[in-house]
C-alpha cells in the first residue's frame, strides 16, 4: 500500500492543543483579511479629505493606491510558501501586526512620502493574510462548508468598502480622518486577539521542497492570469460606478445609492455562490467562468450611457462580476488540497497585479476615449477572464490534486 507524505505544517504533536472551533476560525480570517485590506480602502473612502489636509495630486493619490496592491502582487507567492512551512496561524498573527503597523503609520502620516511605506506595509498585511486564512479554512472547517467559508473570507473587501464609506461621515467629518486608521488598527489587534492557538510544528526534513509539480504550477500561472483579468475588471467597476451613473445622468447621491446597493449584492452572492458551490460538489471553475461573463453582460450596458441601462449593468456585474473570487479560492484550494497557501499566493499575485493595473488603465481609457468605450474594453477583458478560467478547467479535474510533489504515493 502506499503512502501519502504529509504537508510540514499538518505534522503536529497530538493532544498538545485542542483544535480551534469553527466558529473562531471564521471570526479569525475575516479579522484579519479585514485588517489587511482596510488601510487602503480607508485610504480610498477618506481621500478627499487626506489630499485636502496633506495637499496631495489626483496622481498621489493613484500612486498610494497602486502601491498597496503592488507591494501585495510582489510578495503574495513568497507569503504563501511561508504558510506551507510554518503553518496559517503565526502568518496570520504577522498578518495582524503588519495591519496595525500600517493604520497607525497612516494615522501620523505628514506627507505622501510618509503615507507611501505605510500603504506598502498594509500591501504586506495583504499578501501575507490571504494565503494563511485560505490554509487555516481548509484545516479547520469541514470540507462540506468550505466553499461558504471561503466566500465569508473574500467578503473582507465589501466588508472594508462598507467600514470605508462609515468612516466619512461618522469620523472624518466628525473628529478627523486619523482616528479612523487609529480604529483600523484597533481591528488588526482584534484579528490578533482572535487568531488560534497553533500547534506545535515539526518540519520533515523535505520542507524546503517545492509544492507543485511542473504542471500543477503551469496550470496556477494560467489560472493567475485568469483572476488577474477578472480582478482588473471587478476593481474598475467599484473604482468608477459612481461616475459612470453621473455620467449616465444620474444624480450624484443615486450614484452612491447605487454603489451602495451593488457592493451590497456583490457581497451577499459570494455567501451564496460558496454556500452553492458546496452543494454542487464540482466544477467550480465553470462556473467561474459564467460568473465572469454575466459580469460582462453587465459591463457592456454601463457602456450604454443611459440611466436604465446604468442601473441594471450595475446590478448585473456586481452580482456576477463581484461573486465569482470565493468559488475560485474553493476550485484552487480543492485542486491542491496540501498546500493551499502556496497555490493560492501564486494565484493571488495575478490577484493583485490586476486590481493595481485595471484602475491605472480604467482611468486612462476614461480620459482618452470616454465611459463607452472604456468599459466596452473592459467587458472584453471579463470575457477573457472566462475564456481563461475554461482553458484552465480543461487541463484539471478538480477533485484530484495536483500539488504532486508533495501529495504522492510511495511503493
Amino acid at each position: 500500500m502506499g503512502t501519502v507524505r504529509r504537508a510540514p505544517h499538518l505534522i503536529a504533536e497530538p493532544g498538545l492543543i485542542a483544535e480551534p472551533g469553527q466558529s473562531r476560525v471564521l471570526t479569525a480570517v475575516i479579522a484579519a483579511t479585514t485588517a489587511g485590506v482596510l488601510p487602503v480602502f480607508l485610504f480610498g473612502a477618506m481621500s478627499v479629505q487626506i489630499a485636502a489636509d496633506l495637499d496631495l495630486s489626483a496622481a498621489a493619490k493613484g500612486q498610494i493606491v497602486f502601491g498597496f496592491f503592488a507591494v501585495s502582487a510582489l510578495t503574495s507567492a513568497w507569503w504563501g510558501r511561508l504558510t506551507e512551512r510554518f503553518g496559517p496561524t503565526p502568518l496570520l498573527r504577522v498578518a495582524a501586526m503588519f495591519a496595525i503597523v500600517s493604520s497607525l503609520g497612516m494615522a501620523i502620516a505628514q506627507s505622501f512620502l510618509w503615507i507611501l511605506p505605510a500603504i506598502g506595509i498594509g500591501g504586506l498585511a495583504n499578501a501575507c493574510a490571504q494565503p494563511a486564512a485560505n490554509s487555516l479554512i481548509v484545516r479547520h472547517i469541514d470540507r462540506r462548508r468550505r466553499g461558504f467559508a471561503l466566500g465569508v473570507k473574500q467578503s473582507a473587501i465589501p466588508t472594508a468598502t462598507l467600514l470605508g464609506g462609515l468612516a466619512v461621515p461618522l469620523v472624518a467629518l466628525t473628529v478627523g480622518w486619523r482616528w479612523a486608521f487609529v480604529g483600523g488598527a484597533g481591528v488588526g489587534a482584534f484579528a490578533m486577539a482572535c487568531v488560534p492557538r497553533s500547534p506545535f510544528v515539526r518540519p520533515p526534513a523535505t520542507h524546503r521542497r517545492s509544492s507543485f509539480s511542473h504542471s500543477g504550477f503551469r496550470t496556477l500561472v494560467v489560472l493567475s492570469v485568469g483572476a488577474g483579468l477578472g480582478s482588473a475588471m471587478a476593481n474598475s467597476l467599484g473604482a468608477f460606478t459612481t461616475s459612470t451613473a453621473v455620467h449616465a445622468g444620474i444624480s450624484a447621491n443615486r450614484a452612491g445609492v447605487l454603489l451602495a446597493v451593488g457592493s451590497a449584492l456583490g457581497l451577499t452572492l459570494r455567501l451564496l455562490s460558496g454556500w452553492a458551490a458546496d452543494r454542487r460538489g464540482g466544477g467550480h471553475l465553470h462556473w467561474v467562468a459564467g460568473m465572469l461573463a454575466g459580469g460582462g453582460l453587465g459591463v457592456i450596458l454601463l457602456a450604454v450611457g443611459q440611466p436604465v441601462a446604468a442601473i441594471i449593468g450595475t446590478l448585473v456585474a456586481f452580482g456576477s462580476g463581484w461573486s465569482w473570487p470565493g468559488v475560485f479560492n474553493l476550485a484552487v484550494v480543492t485542486m491542491y488540497p496540501l498546500a493551499p497557501a502556496a497555490a493560492t499566493g501564486v494565484t493571488q499575485t495575478g490577484t493583485y497585479a490586476g486590481g493595481a493595473l485595471g484602475p491605472l488603465v480604467m482611468g486612462a481609457l476614461v480620459d482618452s476615449v470616454g465611459y463607452g468605450p472604456a468599459w466596452l474594453v473592459f467587458a472584453v477583458i471579463s470575457f477573457a477572464a472566462a475564456g481563461v478560467f475554461l482553458l484552465g478547467a480543461r487541463s484539471v479535474r478538480l477533485h484530484e490534486p495536483l500539488d504532486s510533489a508533495a501529495h504522492t504515493a510511495s511503493a
